[in-house]
Formats: structure tokens, sequence, C-alpha cells
């Protein structure tokens, strides 16, 4: 059981590929539902995890990089294809460009071996999902495009608040580092002998 969500985590990004070749051979229909079941697992792997109380650092990784590889191949298709804006996706992949480089600097600098994604980021994510399933919608005739660049506006500002937050964040995390070896550091001063 503690497997479930690892499991339902790589069965996203293996229908991934799958989703992008559907997009690519114009079988809309088809790649709507397999990006509506992908959404569908990104919100169960997590959920199943906590409520198995089987949270692991794997399954956090496995789950992030399934979501950032998920969303940026429907962003870059779909920006191919000009539905979306090429800056959406420049914004969104900076960001986890960032993420990325804060989860590095974590694990080698400061050596935090873990993952806790922050509210804003799971509200962008879920914003994100449902800017690529309108444009699956409009794709397969179901919608036209009148408030697609109000979810485009909305996908922007949280993209670009949670980068500003994670960015304060590792800068806290650095700042809070300082102070602590400045903490365990002992002056000089203390262990020379005293002279009476």
């Amino acid at each position: 059981m503690d497997y479930i969500p690892n499991i339902i985590s790589g069965l996203r990004i293996l229908l991934i590929p799958i989703f992008a070749l559907f997009l690519i051979n114009n079988d809309y229909l088809i790649a709507l539902y397999i990006f509506l079941i992908m959404g569908i697992t990104d919100a169960l792997d997590g959920s199943i995890a906590r409520y198995l109380q089987c949270e692991t650092l794997l399954g956090a990784y496995l789950d992030a990089v399934a979501d950032k590889v998920m969303i940026n191949t429907a962003f870059i298709l779909l920006c191919h294809m000009d539905i979306l804006p090429y800056y959406v996706f420049s914004i969104v992949l900076t960001r986890d460009l960032i993420i990325l480089i804060g989860i590095i600097l974590n694990n080698k600098i400061y050596a935090r071996h873990y993952m806790k994604p922050i509210f804003l980021s799971k509200i962008n994510t879920f914003i994100q999902i449902i800017l690529v399933v309108f444009c699956m919608f409009f794709l397969n005739n179901l919608v036209n495009l009148d408030y697609i660049q109000d979810i485009i506006n909305v996908v922007v500002l949280t993209t670009i608040l949670s980068a500003v937050e994670y960015i304060y964040n590792y800068k806290k995390d650095i700042l809070l580092k300082k102070c602590e070896l400045m903490n365990n550091y002992e002056p000089i001063n203390n262990t020379l002998p005293k002279k009476y």
C-alpha cells in the first residue's frame, strides 16, 4: 500500500509522452482524456500518501517531477500550436528553474534533503492545469477563447508570486544558516589562557 502514491506518480510520467503524441497527431479528444487522467492523478497521489501516512522523499520528488514535466510539455505544445503565447511558457519554465536551483542548494550546501511546496505553489499548479484543460476544451470545440486571457493572467500572477516567495524562503534559509554558524562559533579569545 505504501507504494501506491509513487506508482500513481510514475503512471502520470508514463502518460506524458502518450498525451504529447496524441496532441501532435491532432487526436484532441483522446489527448483531453489523457490529460484529465493526469490531472486527477496529480491530486490523487498526494491525498493517498497523506491518508496512508506513507509520504516519502522519493514520492515528493517523483510528484514534483511529474507535475513540472506534465505542465511544461503541455505548455510548449500549446504554444507551438499558437493556442498559448510563448511568454507563458517562459515564465513557468523560469519559475521551475528557480525551484530546481533552490533544491540543489538545499541538498548540496545545507544538506536539507526534503521538499516542502508552498501553498501558493499548489494553487499555481492547479490554475496551470485548468489553463491546459481549457485549451484542450477549445481544441475539441467545447468552449471559445473568450476567457483564456483571464486564466493566463492568473497563471502568470501566481507563477511570479510563488517564484518570489520561493526566492524569499531560500534567502531566509541562507540567513538562518549563517546565524546558526555564528551561534556555534566560539571566539578565539575565549580559548586563550587568561593572565592574572
